[in-house]
This record gives C-alpha cells, sequence and structure tokens, in this order.
C-alpha cells in the first residue's frame, strides 16, 4: 500500500505543537516495536485511486505457504487499522458520524472515545481494505491508519498440524515456526535453502519467499476424513495417520486428531493443537516383532561378515496362539496374520536396542516441525536421559530429542513418525532417508528445490536386511496382494481379560465395557519396489479382537491415492490464476472473521483473565503460554524472561497488550 506522509497544516503554539510532536514521536516508537503493527501511522488519506479491495504481500512481507501441487495453504493480505488523535480533530462529531455509517458501528461509542481524555483512540482494528479506503478518502484531519498483515488458512484445520499458526506475526508452530525467517524475510539459517541456491537477498534476509510443501492438500483431505470416520466408529480418544514416500522421506500427508482451526487458534485446547504423529508416545506391543525379525536378520549378516557365528542364549520367546483374525500374544497383545512369521528368531536386548538406534526407531522424530525440536512433555525421564532432553529444548539445531528408553521388561516406546520412519528404511533398500515436509521455496517465476537435510541423523539398514525383510514381507502378505499391512493390538483394559482381579481392584464397570485397545497399523505399496508408506494409530480405540480390523480398509484405500499424487506434476500457476484465487480467499476471511468468537480465555470468568507468571521462560514458551490469552505481546531482549507486564496476578480485562523483557542467562 502507497504511504502519504502526514499532513502539517497544524499552526498551534510552538509549545503545545512540540508536545504532541513528543507524543506521535513516542507512539511511532511503541507501533514500531509492537508485533501488531505492520508500518508507523500515516495520515488516513485517500489512496488516490480506487483500487481492487484484496491487496497480498509483496516484497518484504510474510510469504504464502503451498502444497506440493501449488495449492494455497497459508496466504497474507495487507489489512488496515484505524486510530484518532482526539486534540487534532477540528470536527468530532462529524468524524463519529462518517466513521460509523461506514464501520457500521454506533456513532455514539466513538464520539464517546473521540471525547475522552486519552492521546489517541481506535476508531477500527483489523479492518478491510475497502472500508479503510472509504475512511481514508474522507480526508479527516487527525485521523490515522496502520497498515499490517493478515495470516489466512483457506483450508481452516486442514492439515493445521503441518503449518501451524501465527500470532502477532510470529510464528508459534508447525511449518510457519520452523521457517518463520523465510517466510517473513529474517535470512537463512538452513544450509540446505543456501545449497537449493536461492536469491542472495533471501539468503541476506532483505527478502522473503514462499514455500512448497511435500503434503498434497486433496489427498490430505481426505485423510483427514477417513480418519475422523474411523475415529467415529471406533470411538477412540485420539487417532494419526501419516503417508511418506520411504525412499526420499516425503510426507505426503499427516493427520492428527484432534485438530484446530489455525484461524482462530485461541478457541481450542493445547490438547488438540498438539501433533501427536510427532509428541505421542507409543508402546510397540505386538509390532516389536517386525522390528525384532530385522535386528535378528542385521545380527546374523554382521557375524557372517565377521565370520563369527552366533551361540547366544535368547530371552524366552513370547507365546502366540492362533484366533480368527489376530493372533493374540500374552499381555493382551494381538498381532494380525502377517506378523505370525516374524520375532521367531530372538534377539538380545542390548542387539535389539544398538539396532533400534541405528535406524532412528528411538528418535523423537527428526521432521522439519519444531515439535520434533524440543524435548518430550509429561515423561518420567531417566537423569541420563535428562540432560539430552535439555539440549533439544534449548538447540532449534538438535533434532535427534530421545525418546525415554524403555525399562528392563518392557517393550520398546517411539513416536508414531519415528515408527513409520523406521519401517520405511527397512523397505527403502538401504537408503539414507529424513522425513521432512518442506520441498521447495517460491519466489515470483523461480522455484529453487531443497535438498533433503543429510548430517543430523543418518539412520540407515544394510541394503542385505532391507532386501530380506521386503523378501520375508511378501511371502507374509501372500499371492496376489499388491500390498503389505501388518496391524497390532494393545490392550489397555486388561481387567476384561481377568474379571476377579478387576473385582479385587475395584474394576467391575471396567469389566462390563468392550476392550479399550492401542491399535498401530503399518503399510507399504508395491510390494516390489514400495513407493509408499504408511502407520494409523488409534488411541483409546474400542475394537473386537475376534473380529475384521476397522483401520485396514482406510490403508488399503489410501495408499493407491497416495501412489497417484506422487506422479502428478504441476507447473507453478501465473500471476493472474494467483490473483483470482486470492481474491476468493480474501471474501472467504472476511467471513468467517464476521463469525469470529473472542479467544477463549477471555470468556471463561475471572481465572482466565488473570496474567500468568511467564518469568523465566524461553520467549518461545511464554508466547505459547499467552497465546490463549488474547493479548498482543511486545518482546524486547532475548534468552529467558526477567521481567513482565501485567505482574503476575494482575486482572486482564481491558488489557490489549503484555510487555516481556528477555535476558539471556548466565
Amino acid at each position: 500500500m502507497k504511504k502519504r506522509a502526514i499532513e502539517g497544516k497544524d499552526r498551534r503554539p510552538a509549545m503545545v505543537g512540540g508536545f504532541f510532536l513528543l507524543l506521535a514521536v513516542v507512539f511511532a516508537v511503541v507501533a514500531i516495536k509492537s508485533q501488531f503493527f505492520g508500518s508507523i501511522g500515516e495520515q488516513a488519506t485517500g489512496d488516490g485511486q480506487k483500487e481492487e479491495q484484496v491487496s497480498t504481500v509483496t516484497g518484504g512481507g510474510r510469504r504464502n505457504i503451498y502444497d506440493r501441487n501449488f495449492m494455497e495453504l497459508a496466504v497474507s493480505f495487507q489489512r488496515s487499522s484505524l486510530y484518532a488523535r482526539p486534540l487534532e480533530l477540528e470536527a468530532p462529531e462529524e468524524v463519529s458520524r462518517e466513521v460509523a455509517k461506514i464501520l457500521g458501528v454506533d456513532e455514539k461509542s466513538i464520539l464517546s472515545a473521540l471525547k475522552g481524555e486519552r492521546s489517541f483512540a481506535w476508531l477500527g482494528r483489523d479492518l478491510s481494505r475497502e472500508k479503510a479506503v472509504k475512511i481514508a478518502d474522507l480526508n479527516l484531519k487527525g485521523v490515522y491508519r496502520i497498515n499490517q498483515v493478515q495470516r489466512f488458512y483457506p483450508g481452516n484445520q486442514l492439515g493445521a498440524h503441518v503449518i501451524g499458526f501465527l500470532k502477532d506475526e510470529q510464528g508459534l508452530s508447525g511449518v510457519e515456526f520452523y521457517y518463520d525467517s523465510v517466510l517473513r524475510g529474517g535470512g537463512v539459517y538452513d544450509p540446505r535453502l543456501a545449497a537449493a541456491g536461492v536469491s542472495r537477498k533471501i539468503a541476506e534476509g532483505s527478502d522473503s519467499a514462499s514455500l512448497i510443501l511435500t503434503i498434497d492438500i486433496h489427498l490430505q483431505n481426505i485423510l483427514e476424513q477417513k480418519l475422523k470416520a474411523l475415529v467415529g466408529s471406533t470411538r477412540a480418544k485420539a487417532g494419526v495417520a501419516v503417508l511418506m514416500a520411504p525412499d526420499t522421506g516425503e510426507i505426503i500427508g499427516l493427520a492428527s486428531l484432534p485438530d484446530y482451526d489455525p484461524n482462530r487458534f485461541w478457541e481450542f485446547s493445547a490438547e488438540a493443537r498438539r501433533n501427536r504423529a510427532v509428541e505421542d508416545i507409543l508402546d510397540l506391543g505386538a509390532m516389536n516383532r517386525l522390528f525384532q525379525a530385522a535386528a535378528a536378520m542385521d545380527n546374523r549378516i554382521a557375524q557372517e561378515k565377521s565370520g563369527v557365528s552366533g551361540n547366544e542364549t535368547a530371552p524366552e520367546q513370547e507365546t502366540v496362539a492362533q484366533r480368527a483374525a489376530w493372533n493374540v500374544v500374552q499381555d493382551g497383545r494381538y498381532i494380525s496374520p502377517e506378523g505370525v512369521g516374524f520375532g521367531q528368531t530372538p534377539v538380545g536386548r542390548d542387539e535389539f536396542n544398538a539396532f533400534a538406534d541405528r535406524i532412528g526407531l528411538t528418535v523423537k522424530g527428526e521432521v522439519d516441525l519444531p515439535e520434533a525440536l524440543f524435548a518430550l512433555k509429561d515423561v518420567n525421564i531417566d537423569p541420563a536421559n535428562k540432560t539430552v532432553a535439555m539440549q533439544a529444548e534449548n538447540s532449534p539445531e538438535s533434532a535427534k530429542a530421545m525418546v525415554p528408553r524403555a525399562e528392563k521388561e518392557s517393550v520398546p516406546t517411539a513416536t508414531p513418525l519415528a515408527l513409520l520412519s523406521a519401517f520405511c528404511r527397512l523397505i527403502n533398500g538401504g537408503q539414507v532417508m529424513t522425513p521432512h515436509v518442506l520441498r521447495a521455496v517460491w519466489q515470483d517465476e523461480q522455484v529453487w528445490d531443497v535438498p533433503v537435510r543429510q548430517g543430523i541423523g543418518e539412520f540407515v539398514v544394510r541394503p542385505e536386511v532391507s532386501t530380506g525383510m521386503r523378501s520375508e514381507m511378501k511371502k507374509a502378505a501372500g499371492a496376489g496382494r499388491g500390498n503389505f499391512v501388518i496391524e497390532s493390538l494393545l490392550q489397555k483394559n486388561l481387567a476384561l481379560q481377568n474379571p476377579a482381579q478387576a473385582a479385587k481392584e475395584g474394576g467391575e464397570k471396567a469389566g462390563a465395557g468392550q476392550p479399550v485397545m492401542e491399535s498401530i497399523l503399518l503399510g507399504m505399496a508395491p510390494l516390489e519396489h514400495p513407493e509408499i508408506a504408511m502407520i494409523v494409530v488409534l488411541e483409546g480405540a474400542y475394537i473386537d479382537p475376534s473380529a475384521k480390523s476397522p483401520v485396514r480398509d482406510l490403508a488399503e484405500e489410501m495408499m493407491p491415492q497416495a501412489r497417484t499424487a506422487l506422479q502428478n506434476k504441476v507447473k507453478p500457476p501465473t500471476a493472474r490464476e494467483l490473483a483470482v484465487r486470492e481474491t476468493g480467499y480474501y471474501k472467504k476471511m472476511e467471513m468467517i472473521q464476521a463469525k469470529s468468537t473472542l479467544p477463549t480465555a477471555l470468556t471463561q470468568g475471572p481465572q482466565g483473565l488473570v496474567m500468568p507468571d511467564v518469568r523465566g521462560l524461553s520467549g518461545r514458551k511464554a508466547m505459547q503460554v499467552l497465546q490463549q490469552y488474547g493479548v498482543r505481546l511486545q518482546i524486547t531482549g532475548s534468552g529467558q524472561v526477567v521481567s513482565q507486564y501485567p505482574l503476575a496476578g494482575t486482572t486482564l480485562r481491558g488489557v490489549e497488550q503484555c510487555v516481556l523483557h528477555l535476558k539471556t542467562m548466565q
């Protein structure tokens, strides 16, 4: 938007003029520092032309995020806010009348604000370009306009856990956080982007760039809808589904339920905003047999190459009893028929742990999403792992945040993403593969493909192990099958299997219900050279272990569609096509904003209106705590919060901005 100089027609006495000039300078400094403002206030004069209502962000503004087919996932629009300096107004009544007419608000409320004792008064916050230009065309003396950027997510909740969200123009989650500096023009800190050959301006931080992700938004929509239906039919507490290319690590789709709408993120709980694909910890249960088989094969090949024969005593093998649709393993663990032949050659605990570390099964998930950079929450971590967790939380460069080691007698644990990644390494022929969601950087007509990150966690299996495991999977799948799917169930309410013990522990009510399961599915297709791999996880689902799996249909429907999505080749849209699409997104954004509600923290009563104590937290942690309170943040310095305003315990009713002072602690 073209800037206009403030008209200097005020001929008040020099002292009064100097006073108001000082106020103007102070206000301008605050406006520059505040992340709410896109630029300092400018006299609200007309633009001198009747432009289109939509103004997308270009130049150094925050750029867009697209899916692999150049469909918008996050877009930015120029918006405006208007304020007045009451002492500069020549006719407050006229200003109130004209502004109220355009904004559709009560004229008396505006007039009351203009006749108050404050040095400035808001006339309208976050206005559409159309309304801002209409008011600017009135050339009202003492009325000023502030330009800002409005972020909009056209798909609403679609892909929210990958895309993330913004508050005060600061990325707080997902790609918006991880690649914040690239999107807003703050410099490139990822060596992959420099290797991609991005322009010098982008590299220096004087210009911003759009991002092209690996996900397919059409496929993502189908995946989310089918997962929601599955969660509903099984009455599960939560669900995760991820589609990945085993050779490259491209994440084609990632769904995590419950989900949220980043356009109104404050209306959703922190639990809904949590990316379960990266943050949940799974007890592998009977699925452990698949990796036990791979570890045994790896151990045998290593011994053959070294000329050593293994005669170690292995742990006692699990007892498996044949059932109709499942094979029951002791302690409420079930495996699908495909898993019966795996794990027959047991391997020692130390050998298995070493193998699990080598293939990345024990990492939190080395994907380029911020949730994978920080330590696990609400998990009891032993002292040996606590140091690793603290380093991961404080160092964005450290993506290898380890999952807490399981107790000696328990089965291994892994996040859904780490489990899928390890599975991909079993089937991709021994290639180094790192999961990722960034595919390319885009600016104007130039698209830079971003190379896959290397060097952070080069997890891989021996090519011979991968070949051998694929051969075993092909046998387990059976003749005529084009894919391999293996499932496991872990029964959570074991009281159902032992009513006497349940009664002793007061669990009669639990024994009267259905079995509550944690369900894990791993799949790949095709069998000869896998092009797609998938994981589906249901937490707290009601699944009958004597009936057909309700999860398998989802995998067998989605994997062929994902293979098709990988083969699609789409050219970047023209500038005209983008403009037409963004006009539609702008109208949709205005419709959503018209129905928006206050942040939940401001509608919950006294408890939600009290300023929390964020001293000692990092800036990122403090922003996450305060995001639900609906206040704007001004942050100075770096490091940890040493002081805050308002003070902890202060009532937040009427407070619009909080100030945090950060300092690096020695």
